[in-house]
């Protein structure tokens, strides 16, 4: 009460006075300014500004994005189409010609993934802290264990009928195709993880404005450019996706690096409450990835790692081309190796691209890479056949149409280069969307980072 005396008190005494900058807002009815004001005293001391309490603050040249705004330019806009395209349509619907720029369209969708990248990461950081582990995402007690302490497998008997209707009947080939080592999960108590990384073109480091370009090609010479590669700058700007699905619900996680996305994977994981169910990576040939998994969850266990079979295939056919002289015994060759590999039977396919006719062979270094390559992912090849009998995913494909949603479908167009830093935002950018996240951040600035159906 004596507080509002004393304001009434203040309000009497001063004066009101318009301050220089008018407030801007880019909203979803249109972009406009209005003047605001504050209330000073003789001395000049300020008692209230409305710019400030009663609007949200802005800086400098900002202005200030509504709900509405954000919607229309970034998920429907930026998310879907090119920065010149997304402010020449917002332009049309809100009938002001030119009054966001394509430039104004891209910074702010750039700062809002930057924003929604930071707010994940302090997340992460936050359930981290709270579940006793490192900024490294590693258990501060080292002898902690994640994960069931039996791999949840699939029914014996449901395994048993579908290993006898991949051997029609034969007894050998029913025993066979039982050795390999690689079990069955139980799927509604295994979370199934597909990560792979997606490169897009390099913004290069000079460039200037050319009409029809997303994030303008550079104008250095191809002499600078072929220095720049030479100096260690990369061609490619690459982002890592992983897809986490468990019992129908699934989200999408994406960062700079492998080892950013794993570190926010075992956040997450903490987060939902999932560690103590069993955790299936299913994973292409790339040896640095195998690695970081078998690294970054070493404390948890039932992990297992499955060759998509889709990879498998392409590195097959790839390696037979370069091994084998003509197409005929190449495809020959190729049929009989998937169809071993599809039943599991990784030794036999071992087997059985020694025995090759020599006649056949062009490359020998080539078959044996093939060779070698089988006998280091033995572990990771199962019997994709009885799993596809029992429903079970073979193929990293889900992670796959992630990297197409995420960044391929946007970043992948002839013309368009980026920065990792506008790479990375807008892929959060959408992330958020595919995650259905987006009407939340807007209006709290907060992220669930919760699994959804």
């Amino acid at each position: 009460m004596r507080s509002q005396k004393k304001t009434e008190q203040q309000c009497a005494d001063g004066r009101l006075e318009a301050n220089a900058h008018p407030y801007s807002v880019d909203g979803e009815v249109g972009r406009f300014s209005f003047t605001t004001y504050r209330l000073e005293s003789e001395e000049g001391q300020t008692f209230y500004n409305s710019a400030s309490e009663l609007f949200t603050p802005l800086q400098g040249k900002e202005w200030y994005k509504t709900r509405g705004f954000k919607e229309l330019a970034f998920i429907y806009g930026s998310v879907e189409g090119s920065y010149r395209r997304t402010g020449a349509w917002i332009n049309r619907v809100r009938h002001q010609p030119a009054a966001t720029p394509a430039r104004t369209v891209q910074d702010q969708t750039e700062a809002e993934g930057e924003k929604i990248a930071a707010a994940i990461e302090e997340q992460a950081a936050k359930v981290l802290q709270g579940h006793n582990f490192t900024a490294q995402a590693v258990p501060c007690d080292e002898t902690a264990r994640y994960g069931p302490a039996e791999r949840p497998l699939a029914n014996e008997a449901q395994v048993a009928e579908a290993i006898e209707r991949c051997a029609r009947g034969e007894a050998k080939l029913a025993l066979a195709i039982a050795a390999n080592p690689v079990g069955y999960e139980e799927a509604e108590a295994t979370i199934q993880v597909s990560i792979d990384d997606v490169g897009v073109k390099r913004q290069k480091e000079r460039r200037e404005k050319a009409e029809g370009s997303e994030i303008t090609p550079g104008a250095a010479t191809e002499a600078e450019d072929r220095s720049a590669q030479g100096a260690g700058q990369p061609k490619y700007v690459h982002n890592t996706i992983a897809h986490v699905e468990q019992a129908g619900r699934s989200y999408v996680l994406n960062g700079s690096s492998v080892v950013h996305v794993l570190r926010l994977l075992i956040a997450f994981l903490l987060h939902n409450k999932l560690t103590h169910l069993g955790l299936i990576f299913f994973v292409d040939g790339q040896r640095t990835l195998h690695a970081a998994l078998l690294k970054s969850f070493s404390y948890f266990r039932g992990v297992q790692l499955i060759l998509d079979w889709f990879h498998l295939e392409e590195k097959g056919g790839q390696q037979l081309s370069l091994a084998l002289a003509g197409k005929e015994k190449r495809n020959q060759a190729l049929e009989e190796t998937l169809k071993l590999l599809w039943l599991g039977w990784v030794e036999h396919a071992i087997h059985y691209l020694r025995e090759i006719d020599p006649s056949w062979i062009k490359n020998k270094e080539a078959l044996e890479k093939m060779i070698g390559y089988l006998e280091r992912h033995r572990g990771y090849i199962p019997a994709y056949a009885v799993r596809k009998e029992l429903g079970l995913c073979n193929s990293s494909n889900r992670g796959e149409k992630s990297n197409d949603l995420v960044v391929s479908k946007r970043q992948k167009h002839n013309g368009m280069s980026w920065s990792k830093s506008g790479s990375v935002a807008l892929a959060s950018l959408t992330g958020v969307a595919r995650n259905g996240e987006d009407k939340r951040w807007f209006k709290t600035g907060k992220i669930a980072f919760k699994l959804a159906a």
